[in-house]
């Protein structure tokens, strides 16, 4: 492929849509959107021209096609940027940036130290009655209570 684009690559409006794509500040969103649609519209016939003629068999010159496809890809390329460069607002912040701002906060905000008073854990609280068995205990401080309540008394 030339570094110079072939006018006869491209038809009077594709070749009109691709000029609009090197101007693109004074373009609305939804105008922008509307020409990215297009131009993808475009694009994609060509792309199935060309699997047609390889599917085919067809060997010959594709040069002319694959051109129209790479200078439609280039435009939709600009628009798609111009798109995302508005969408960010024009500030590009990189994962630096990010990190460097994070680091930042940090060090303005303070460190947490922990509680204000320092208690010692004393462990779970007592049961209240303490005299009587737990209440999965089989063994001769719980028999009584749990034959009572699986059978009856015996």
């Amino acid at each position: 492929m030339s570094k110079t684009p072939n006018p006869r690559a491209l038809d009077r409006d594709e070749a009109d849509m691709v000029e609009q794509t090197k101007a693109l500040a004074e373009r609305s969103p939804a105008e922008l959107r509307d020409l990215i649609g297009r131009l993808r519209a475009r694009r994609d016939r060509v792309q199935r021209q060309i699997r047609t003629r390889v599917r085919a068999g067809e060997s010959g010159p594709d040069a002319g096609a694959r051109e129209k496809k790479a200078l439609l890809t280039q435009a939709i390329a600009r628009v798609a940027d111009e798109m995302d460069r508005r969408k960010s607002g024009g500030a590009t912040a990189t994962a630096t940036d990010n990190l460097r701002e994070a680091v930042r906060r940090k060090a303005e905000s303070p460190t947490w130290t922990g509680p204000d008073d320092r208690t010692a854990d004393l462990g779970p609280s007592e049961t209240p009655n303490t005299k009587i068995a737990p209440s999965g205990a089989l063994h001769a401080e719980g028999m009584r209570a749990a034959i009572s309540r699986s059978t009856g008394a015996r």
